[in-house]
C-alpha cells in the first residue's frame, strides 16, 4: 500500500509540469469540447423552439439525454490521454527510475489507473452537476424537463463517473499491453468511435453489438440509446468494468514479460 501510495504521488510529480499534455491538452479538450457542443446545440434547439415557425418542430430534452456529449467524447478523451500517459513514461529513463524504485511491473500501472482514473470521474462529475443544473435554467423551452434530481440525473452522478475510472483503466491496460502510445490511441479510437456503431450495419454481426464494451459502458450509465444487451444498466457496468480489468491485468503481465526479457 506504501508503494502504491508513492507510485501515486511519483505520477502526480511527473505530469505536474508547464508542458504537461494531460493538464494543457487532455483534460482542457475533455471539458471544453463536450460543454461547447452540448450549449452550442442547446443555443440552436432553443432558439428554433420560440421563433414559432410551423415548419420546424423541436423536441424537448430528457434528463437521461442532457449529457450525451460528456458520456460519449468526454471520457474518450479522458482515456486515450491516460493510455497516452502512461505510454510515454513506460519507455526511456523513466521506466527506469521506475522499475528501480517500484521494482514490481504492477505498481505504476495501478497507480496510474487510479490518478488519472480518480481525475477523469471527478472531471466528468463536475460536467455532469454543471450541465444539468444550468440547461433547464438557461435554455427552458427546450430543456426545461432536465433535473439533476431525476432518476436519471442521480445515476449520471456516479456511474458517468465510474465509467470514466472504467475506461481510463481500459486506456492504460492496454497501453501496458501494447507498450505503444500511437496503436494504443489508435486502437481506442477506432474501436468506439467507428467499430462499436458500424458493426451493426453489417447483417451477420449486429447481434454482436449488444456485446461491445464501450456501448455496455454507456448505456450503463443510464444514457439513453438503441441497445438491448442482455442484462441491466448495472450488469452493463459490471461487464465493462470486467473487460476493463482484464486489459489492466494483460497490461500486467505483457510489462513482466518484457521486463524478464530486457
Amino acid at each position: 500500500m506504501t508503494a502504491l501510495v508513492s507510485a501515486v504521488a511519483t505520477e502526480a510529480t511527473r505530469i505536474g509540469g508547464r508542458r504537461s499534455p494531460w493538464w494543457f491538452v487532455t483534460v482542457p479538450l475533455a471539458i471544453a469540447i463536450p460543454l461547447f457542443i452540448t450549449y452550442a446545440v442547446a443555443v440552436i434547439s432553443e432558439r428554433f423552439a420560440t421563433i414559432g415557425l410551423d415548419s420546424i418542430q423541436v423536441g424537448t430534452a430528457e434528463s437521461n439525454n442532457s449529457v450525451y456529449w460528456v458520456i460519449n467524447l468526454g471520457v474518450l478523451i479522458l482515456a486515450v490521454g491516460a493510455a497516452h500517459a502512461h505510454a510515454s513514461a513506460n519507455r526511456g529513463s523513466t521506466a527506469d527510475y521506475e522499475r528501480y524504485l517500484f521494482g514490481s511491473s504492477s505498481t505504476m500501472i495501478f497507480a496510474r489507473v487510479l490518478y488519472y482514473g480518480a481525475l477523469a470521474a471527478a472531471a466528468v462529475l463536475a460536467m455532469v452537476v454543471l450541465l444539468m443544473t444550468t440547461l433547464p435554467r438557461l435554455f427552458p423551452v427546450v430543456y426545461g424537463g432536465v433535473s439533476l434530481g431525476s432518476a436519471a440525473g442521480i445515476r449520471f452522478c456516479w456511474a458517468v463517473p465510474l465509467f470514466a475510472f472504467c475506461a481510463v483503466a481500459l486506456g492504460v491496460g492496454l497501453a501496458a499491453l501494447t507498450n505503444s502510445g500511437v496503436t494504443t490511441i489508435a486502437l481506442m479510437l477506432l474501436w468506439a468511435g467507428l467499430i462499436e456503431d458500424a458493426i451493426a450495419l453489417i447483417r451477420d454481426l449486429a447481434r454482436l453489438q449488444q456485446y461491445m464494451p464501450f456501448l455496455n459502458g454507456i448505456y450503463g450509465t443510464g444514457q439513453a440509446i438503441v441497445l438491448t444487451p442482455p442484462w441491466g444498466p448495472n450488469g452493463a457496468l459490471l461487464y465493462f468494468a470486467a473487460i476493463a480489468a482484464a486489459f489492466v491485468g494483460a497490461g500486467i503481465a505483457a510489462t513482466a514479460i518484457r521486463r524478464a526479457r530486457d
